[in-house]
C-alpha cells in the first residue's frame, strides 16, 4: 500500500495496490469460486462423469437466499468510500461474461481479541487490500468481511449476486446514501472515522498487463475539473481580475531546428538548399526577434512565458536574452524537428533525460 502525504487541510492518500485474487490471497476474506471443484468427492450416483463438490460448509443466507444480477459500469472515482459487513450471512458475487471485477475487501474485525469494542466496530486500516478477480470467477465473503460493491475494470460487468431479503430490502429502503445499521447491513462512510482517504489504483492498466481484458482500453484524457486527468492545481479565486472578462496571455516559442528540417506544409517553391523562407526566419527569431520582443514587452511592463527547445537554450545568445527576460519558461521537447511518436519505453525514458 503506498501512502501520499498532501497540503495542510487536506487528507492523506493512501492507495491499495491491485493484485489478482485467489484461492489463497483471498482465503482471510472468503471462498473463491472458480473453475475447479471445491472440496470433491460427493457421491450422487446418477451422473459418472461428473466430479461433484460438497456443500460449502460455512456458507449461509440465514432463512433463504436471495439472488439477482447486476451490472457495474466504469466511474472516473478511485476513492474507497464506503464499507460494509453482514453478521447473518455470507454474501456471494459471481462475475459472468468476459469483464474481470474489482474488489476490496477487509478482514473480519467483529471477533479480533486484539482488539477493543470501538476498533472490532470498524476495519482494520493494515488489513485492507484491493484486488481483481478474472472473469468467470466469483467469491463467498465471510461473515464480518468488509466490502463494497465490485468496481468495473474499464469495461462494464456483470455479477451474480447471492444476498438475502433483508439485506436488499434493508438497502433499498434508504432514501440517500447515509450510514446505516440495521437489516443485517452495517455501512460506514469511511472519511467520518479515519484521517486519510483510501483509492485504489486505476485497475485498466493492470488488467491489460495481465491479459484479463481482450483489447487495450482508452484512457480517460480529462478530469472532471476540465483539465487533465489526475491533475491536482488551485484555482484562481472570483474576482481576482476586478471583472475583467478578457485576457492575453502572450507566450513566446523559442525554437530550434535540425539543418535543413522542412517546415510545415511546406510548398513546391520551397525546395532550395538551404530552403531560404524557413532558413530565415528561424534564423531571425533567434539572432534578433526573440530580443525585440524581450525589448517591447519590457517596455510595456508585461510578462511573457517563453517556451523553449532544451536545445535553443544551449545556444548562448538565446540564454542570455532568456535570463534578463524576466519572462517563465515552460518545457517544449529537445528540437522542433524531432518526433516523440511511436517510442518504445525505454526510448521514451532516453528522450525525457536528453530534454532534461
Amino acid at each position: 500500500m503506498g501512502s501520499l502525504k498532501r497540503s495542510i487541510g487536506e487528507k492523506e492518500i493512501r492507495y491499495l495496490d491491485l493484485e489478482i485474487g485467489n484461492r489463497q490471497n483471498l482465503a482471510p476474506y472468503g471462498w473463491v469460486i472458480d473453475d475447479q471443484v471445491a472440496n470433491p468427492g460427493l457421491g450422487i450416483p446418477f451422473y459418472k462423469t461428473v466430479i461433484e463438490g460438497a456443500n460449502y460448509e460455512h456458507a449461509d443466507w440465514k432463512d433463504q437466499a436471495c439472488v439477482r444480477t447486476a451490472q457495474i459500469h466504469w466511474r472516473e472515482d478511485h476513492s474507497v468510500t464506503w464499507l460494509e459487513r453482514h453478521m447473518e450471512m455470507t454474501q456471494g458475487f459471481v462475475l459472468v461474461g468476459n469483464s474481470p471485477g474489482l474488489f476490496v475487501f477487509g478482514e473480519p474485525t467483529h471477533d479480533r481479541e486484539d482488539l477493543d469494542e470501538k476498533h472490532r466496530a470498524l476495519p482494520d486500516p493494515t488489513r485492507i487490500k484491493a484486488f481483481i478477480l478474472p472473469p468467470g470467477h466469483g467469491i463467498i465473503i465471510k461473515k464480518g468481511t468488509w466490502h463494497d460493491f465490485p468496481v468495473s475494470c474499464g469495461p462494464p460487468v456483470s455479477a451474480f449476486v447471492l444476498n438475502t431479503e433483508e439485506v436488499v430490502a434493508a438497502l433499498a429502503s434508504m432514501k440517500a446514501p447515509e450510514p446505516m445499521n440495521h437489516g443485517d447491513c452495517y455501512k460506514l462512510r469511511l472519511k467520518e472515522h479515519f484521517d486519510f482517504t483510501w483509492k485504489f489504483r486505476d485497475p485498466r492498466p493492470f488488467v491489460h498487463k495481465h491479459g484479463l481484458v481482450k483489447a487495450p482500453m482508452p484512457q480517460q484524457l480529462m478530469g472532471p475539473e476540465g483539465y487533465g486527468a489526475g491533475m491536482k492545481r488551485t484555482e484562481i479565486k472570483p474576482g481576482w481580475a476586478a471583472g475583467t472578462k478578457v485576457f492575453v496571455v502572450p507566450v513566446v516559442n523559442v525554437e530550434v531546428f535540425t539543418p535543413g528540417a522542412g517546415g510545415p506544409g511546406i510548398q513546391p517553391h520551397l525546395q532550395s538548399r538551404p530552403e531560404l523562407a524557413n532558413t530565415g526566419w528561424r534564423n531571425y527569431g533567434n539572432r534578433r526577434g526573440l530580443e525585440r520582443l524581450s525589448n517591447m514587452f519590457k517596455a510595456i511592463g508585461v510578462k511573457a512565458t517563453a517556451v523553449i527547445n532544451s536545445e535553443a537554450a544551449q545556444v548562448e545568445s538565446v540564454a542570455e536574452v532568456l535570463k534578463s527576460s524576466g519572462w517563465e519558461l515552460g518545457a517544449h521537447g529537445n528540437n522542433n524537428s524531432s518526433g516523440y511518436a511511436q517510442m518504445n519505453r525505454g526510448e521514451e525514458e532516453a528522450a525525457f533525460a536528453k530534454v532534461l
